[in-house]
């Protein structure tokens, strides 16, 4: 793949066009893009629609429209009409049953060594910034950013991605390798021997109001991944450009990169260290001396539920130590770890008989 990427390099010239003097009809990427002119939404919206493909117009990376992750043909054949001159553009990776290999280095080797752990593919891409994305078929898999925290690689299984040849600030996406033909009929990707669990993460983007939480509980879930807080710093944008229905600030993501740094170099970041359970000396002080129930009640709690919301419904008197807890006494420490401020309560039972949620309040932020 390696000396096929660096041949097609000597024939192209990067925009789609031909370099003077060669005649080169038979490249896939010059049958596609012809004389490199033509790089609109109106024209190329139909070329991929006719491939079951619905994409949407995007502007600096990020899209210009509401809706994207579920818009369908009808709606993308609607954006082309409104932004017809639009110069990039993206598809939505679960709707359009597309996963990408994402390697964000100009790096051939980089790319030829993933796709010999993933599988070989027929279509590839290399980005303005001459990044290389290698497209599969999606397999119900979820976005993994830096699955290995050694390489600078993402599997996009959700999301969106800027699609060729849309035009951006460094350049324009190409296809290196393949044509829209292949899309029909792309492998699945293997799951690589050295990829750690993925993250699962909804359908649905982050809706505002819960942006920050998210990010901020992503950061410190990724932050011992990192060898430093600008490797954290590529995640969370990342997330921030595809995982949010909105996405914050640049400004606002850097103040959520920092602090979950500054937990991570502290030494007071317990994401993601399974069972390991941390008790503050304040803890131990007061909750253990004046309510051992709900200290008790707390370690379990942080046991099964650091790093994320969760209940504590009258059912769990029966799994609690000691051979289960009668329920007046679950619901007293469970007062008692409110009153303290150790846990708020988010939400209430609903009529319909769904529990009430909570999140630990000490040592979160």
């Amino acid at each position: 793949m390696a000396d096929e990427l660096s041949l097609f390099s000597l024939f192209c010239d990067g925009t789609g066009g031909s370099r003077p003097g060669v005649n080169h009809s038979q490249y896939p990427c010059c049958r596609l893009y012809g004389d490199g002119n033509g790089m609109s939404f109106s024209e190329w919206q139909p070329r991929y629609s006719e491939h079951g493909i619905p994409i949407f117009p995007v502007h600096e990376k990020r899209p210009t429209v509401r809706g994207y992750l579920k818009a369908g043909l009808q709606a993308s054949a609607q954006f082309a009409t409104k932004f017809p001159t639009a110069q990039a553009f993206g598809l939505a990776c679960r709707r359009s049953r597309i996963k990408v290999l994402d390697v964000d280095a100009p790096d051939e080797r980089l790319l030829a060594d993933a796709m010999s752990e993933v599988g070989p593919t027929p279509f590839v891409v290399r980005s303005g910034s001459g990044n290389y994305q290698a497209w599969y078929r999606h397999n119900g898999e979820s976005r993994q950013v830096r699955p290995d925290p050694s390489q600078p690689i993402d599997i996009l299984g959700d999301g969106f991605v800027v699609v060729p040849p849309s035009r951006g600030a460094k350049g324009s996406y190409t296809i290196v390798a393949g044509n829209l033909d292949d899309l029909a009929d792309l492998p699945s990707m293997r799951r690589p021997s050295s990829a750690a669990p993925e993250i699962q993460h909804t359908n649905e983007l982050v809706q505002p109001g819960h942006r920050n939480e998210t990010l901020w509980r992503l950061c410190m879930l990724r932050a011992r991944e990192c060898r430093g807080i600008s490797e954290l710093m590529e995640v969370a944008m990342a997330y921030n450009a595809n995982g949010l229905y909105e996405p914050l600030p640049d400004d606002e993501v850097l103040k959520v990169v920092a602090s979950a740094w500054a937990k991570e170099l502290s030494g007071n970041n317990w994401f993601g260290h399974g069972g390991r359970v941390v008790v503050d000396a304040s803890q131990i002080d007061g909750l253990l001396n004046n309510d051992p129930d709900a200290f008790v009640l707390l370690t379990v709690l942080h046991r099964h539920h650091w790093g994320r919301d969760f209940v504590v419904a009258n059912a769990m008197a029966k799994i609690m130590p000691g051979g289960g807890w009668r329920r007046h006494r679950l619901a007293s420490a469970r007062r008692h770890l409110i009153e303290a401020g150790e846990i708020e309560e988010i939400s209430s039972a609903s009529r319909h008989g769904g529990p009430a949620r909570y999140r630990f309040m000490g040592g979160q932020k």
